[in-house]
């Protein structure tokens, strides 16, 4: 090879070095921003399916009963006088809910996650098709699970009463971009019952209570 040779190589190195280094800034300028969008927006789903999919299991399993979670104390004539909650179980189930949860997230793999690399860019034609981007779960940090309350009107002289739980957890993830933290917050309704009477005043347990009720019969 010539020195001349040699030299038109090099810059035509060159050039294509400039060119792939313009289109890589391009991309991640233009499309990372709707990658990162599209990725979150999965991550997201998935997680809730999974979260939803392992307190539905223990629901299932009987587990998790509204019946030893709540103790409904009514007088002689069968009044409703308190509504008790059994902290011993509810604080059981966090822990059960919990592990069941992480195992759960942990399934999630790349190729679940990935995220098609039309839909990307050219979502109007070619949405959900071609290789996918790849994303890889790094970590999952599951804070606590909560359990709420609900009372809402059932029927004259009924109150509904729902046991929710919130689940919040965060989701590092490996993109072609970086690494990134998506928070998931997902309410899963865990128990119901139909109270016959007017809720009492009186309501011992969780403390992350709604009342959604009539201003005279809420505690």
């Amino acid at each position: 090879m010539t020195l001349t040779q040699r030299h038109r190589l090099r810059m035509t190195l060159s050039v294509l070095l400039v060119i792939l280094t313009a289109l890589t800034l391009l991309c991640r300028h233009e499309l990372a921003p709707m990658a990162e969008k599209l990725i979150a927006t999965k991550v997201d789903n998935q997680a809730s399916d999974a979260i939803n999919l392992a307190i539905g299991e223990q629901i299932a399993a009987g587990e998790i009963a509204y019946d030893r979670m709540i103790t409904i104390d009514k007088d002689l004539k069968g009044n409703v006088t308190a509504v008790r909650t059994n902290i011993e179980e509810i604080n059981r189930l966090k822990a059960a809910v919990l592990l069941r949860v992480d195992e759960k997230l942990e399934q999630l793999s790349w190729e679940q996650l990935g995220v098609p690399i039309g839909s990307v860019l050219l979502p109007e034609l070619f949405s959900g098709r071609g290789p996918d981007l790849p994303v890889r779960v790094l970590a999952v940090r599951t804070s606590d699970a909560v359990f709420r309350n609900e009372f809402s009107e059932a029927g004259i002289n009924q109150t509904l009463h729902s046991i929710t739980i919130d689940i919040h957890v965060v989701i590092t993830i490996l993109t072609w971009t970086g690494t990134r933290d998506i928070p998931v917050d997902s309410a899963v309704l865990a128990a119901q019952t139909v109270i016959v009477g007017t809720v009492p005043t009186t309501y011992f347990g969780m403390e992350e209570s709604i009342w959604n009720q009539n201003p005279e019969s809420s505690p």
